[in-house]
């Protein structure tokens, strides 16, 4: 077992004043780690991972899923794409941005009803002509 360390900087000065901040992070008891760069093609949907309780290619086990960091190292936007079995949302990752998980564990809002339920595919498309993403996956 290995401890994983993530920290976030905000490097800023602002009219001459400091105002960056830094947060630390260890998570233990990770046992594996998953590191992939891939390229996405335009007008094409590309799965990034899959979660369950039965893992396999390209499929992350559910509960030991303890960190996720999908950062876009292209030149376009990237749309990152969420899915549970009742909620489906997307979010645009900027060129240089990350996306981070902590757990596959979502909410959502339907009809006023809100459920917990766990991620069960990331999937992603570029928004321009084409796009590269980097991820990195830890679990226990």
């Amino acid at each position: 077992m290995a401890t994983l360390t993530t920290q976030v900087f905000e490097i800023l000065t602002l009219n001459g004043v400091d105002v960056g901040s830094s947060y630390t992070n260890t998570i233990n008891g990770i046992n594996y780690a998953d590191n992939r760069s891939m390229n996405l093609v335009s007008g094409s949907t590309t799965s990034i991972a899959n979660f369950s309780s039965n893992p396999g290619a390209g499929t992350f086990s559910t509960s030991s899923f303890r960190y996720g960091r999908f950062t876009n190292i292209g030149g376009s936007p990237i749309k990152f794409y969420v899915s549970a079995s009742t909620l489906n949302t997307s979010f645009l990752i900027s060129t240089g941005s990350s996306f981070v998980l902590s757990t596959t564990q979502v909410t959502g809002s339907t009809d006023n009803s809100f459920t917990l339920e766990n991620i069960s595919s990331l999937k992603a498309e570029p928004s321009g002509s084409s796009g590269a993403l980097e991820y990195f996956i830890a679990t226990t």
